[in-house]
């Protein structure tokens, strides 16, 4: 796996002190791209800037960085270390522990918890042989990565990510450098003297979010190095078979997102209406803010926890059928898998026969404590096509069959 390894010790400066020699060492191998860092503040700001290292070697105790006016008080640094920061973030590589200070097992465990198979403990011996440090660390780097081929393809990933992201940065700015500014006011049909959006079609940052992701999404799958990794991973494990639980978790994310409070409405947003029973907003994202504004209609499509129970057997007698209700082919129904109810995941049904209903959009956004869940691509576009489909269809006479038979 490629990526930087970052060597976070307090005293990786101090010339000629064995955590000194023992980067140097790392640095002058040639296998490896490693980058110093001293200080816990500098490795959080590292962390959140690097897409991609493949491991972070990780000293526990860590003199506080002192301000200029504790400095001039005489305030004696105390020690710091690290779990606050491991915590708070979430790290997708190794991260080796090389401390010889005392962790206690109760944090150890937290840790292992935060970062399964992915955090490992070891004792810096600064009176053992470089070599055999060094060996160690190595050694320790080189079997996680054996252990855990499946991160060869986020890895190869998160760099054609990075790659893309500066490329398209610098092409936007060559065209006009406040390409920011001009996609925010795009879907602006009115600004006040301050330049505060009056009227919107989607709210503008979105908008700009969603521009730029669209882009990006292009570029990484033009990316033959990624798409030969997917391809390789895929086949390589095509007799692996996960558990039911592996299932419903991956899918769970794919499907929904929890939203917070302070987002708007959008389309997609499943709100919570009475007990176990549910709407999903299916207005089009470029009205809402306009109905948001003049408290106009949203449409939302409605269903309640037992209707697939209750009401499929209407629609299916058998599970060929059932297998067809699940590929979305009956026009009547949509079928949303693991739904994730009050107490339990399951299937979701919405019948479009029944399903529609109005709501003031001013409600929905005074009451976005109610809203349960977001909808994500492209499975939102499809319970939108899919109804507007229903809805839609138009009865035309049959062909006569004096006219089928001459042609």
């Amino acid at each position: 796996m490629e990526g930087v390894i970052l060597y976070a010790d307090d005293h990786v400066f101090d010339n000629n002190q064995f955590v000194n020699k023992l980067f140097n060492k790392f640095n002058s191998d040639g296998n490896y791209s490693i980058l110093p860092i001293n200080n816990l503040n500098v490795l959080e700001k590292t962390v959140s800037s690097i897409s991609t290292f493949k491991a972070i070697i990780l000293d526990w105790n860590f003199k506080k960085e002192l301000s200029e006016e504790d400095k001039e008080m005489g305030v004696k640094a105390s020690d710091e270390n690290p779990l606050s920061f491991l915590r708070s973030k979430t790290i997708y590589s190794l991260i080796y522990i090389y401390s010889q200070g005392h962790i206690p097992e109760e944090t150890i465990t937290e840790l292992k918890a935060l970062y399964p198979n992915k955090i490992f403990f070891d004792t810096k011996d600064i009176s053992s042989d470089l070599d055999i440090e060094f060996n160690k660390i190595t050694k320790g780097i080189k079997d996680f990565e054996d252990h855990n081929l499946h991160l060869a393809v986020p890895f190869v990933w998160g760099k054609a990510i990075n790659e893309a992201s500066q490329k398209i940065f610098s092409e936007l700015e060559l065209a006009d450098k406040y390409w920011i500014k001009e996609l925010f006011y795009s879907s602006a049909r009115g600004v006040d003297k301050a330049g505060i959006p009056k009227a919107v079609e989607v709210e503008p940052t979105i908008e700009v979010i969603n521009l730029f992701q669209n882009i990006l999404s292009e570029r990484l799958i033009q990316n033959v190095e990624l798409k030969s990794a997917i391809t390789d991973y895929s086949i390589k494990n095509f007799k692996e078979l996960p558990g039911a639980t592996a299932i419903i978790d991956l899918y769970a994310k794919l499907y929904y997102t929890k939203t917070l409070a302070t987002d708007t409405v959008m389309t997609g947003d499943v709100y919570l209406l009475k007990d176990d029973c549910y709407g999903v907003v299916i207005s089009p994202e470029c009205d809402m803010m306009k109905l948001i504004k003049k408290n106009g209609l949203v449409e939302m499509i409605c269903f309640c926890k037992d209707d697939f129970q209750s009401n499929i057997k209407a629609f299916c007698n058998s599970d060929d059928e059932i297998k067809r209700a699940y590929n979305q082919e009956i026009a009547a129904i949509h079928l949303l898998p693991i739904f994730p109810f009050a107490d339990v995941e399951k299937t979701a049904m919405i019948d479009f026969r029944f399903s529609l209903t109005l709501v003031k959009a001013k409600y929905l956004e005074t009451n976005r404590q109610n809203r349960h869940v977001k909808i994500n691509t492209p499975y939102i576009q499809q319970v939108r096509q899919r109804y507007l489909s229903y809805i839609g269809r138009v009865g035309v006479p049959a062909i006569p069959d004096s006219l089928r038979l001459v042609n």
